[in-house]
């Protein structure tokens, strides 16, 4: 996923929706092909969502909280149980439900950020531009974490290799080694 440098807009990115009512995925998928989101892949049934995950691997998960078979809830819980933390793209839960249990519910559970609907267009677009930027951030850190790491394991075994050398070579020479 990359951002583009003007518009701040990672047109690349994978965004799922997933909303048992198709008319809120089209309202949605209009706003954000208007955008310029070029990647939208919508369902209506959490359960073939969960099922393709793995396949999809999206950026960002627009969820609905109110569903059938599987809820908002039932879903981010059966998605943290398969999905690694570190993998775990940020989840956007859009609900009419206002109330505060609920919303307190969705980001206890692990949603990433919470929108009641009706949706602000601006709002939810800014919303999806600061986690799309979060989540490239984050796959950038693990990307130099892992880079990293393979650097100091490289190192570790060079030092070792030489620190095997310098041991044979006092030996070698009747030295006494020092451990």
């Amino acid at each position: 996923m990359h951002l583009d440098p003007i518009t701040n807009v990672a047109k690349d990115a994978r965004i799922l929706i997933v909303d048992n009512e198709e008319g809120n995925i089209t309202a949605l998928s209009q706003v954000l092909h208007r955008a310029g989101y070029a990647i939208c892949i919508s369902l209506t049934d959490p359960t073939e969502a969960l099922g393709k995950f793995a396949y999809l691997q999206p950026d960002l998960v627009l969820l609905d909280w109110h569903m059938e078979p599987l809820s908002g809830l039932d879903f981010i819980q059966a998605l943290k149980s398969r999905i690694a933390s570190d993998d775990m793209p940020p989840v956007l839960v859009l609900s009419a439900d206002v109330t505060p249990e609920t919303r307190r519910e969705a980001l206890a559970v692990g949603a990433t950020d919470f929108l009641s609907e009706p949706i602000n267009p601006s709002e939810i677009l800014l919303r999806i531009r600061n986690l799309l930027q979060m989540r490239l951030r984050h796959s950038r850190l693990l990307d130099a974490w892992h880079d990293l790491a393979a650097q100091v394991r490289e190192r570790t075994m060079e030092l070792e290799e030489t620190l095997a050398e310098l041991r044979a070579a006092r030996q070698r020479a009747g030295g006494v080694l020092v451990p």
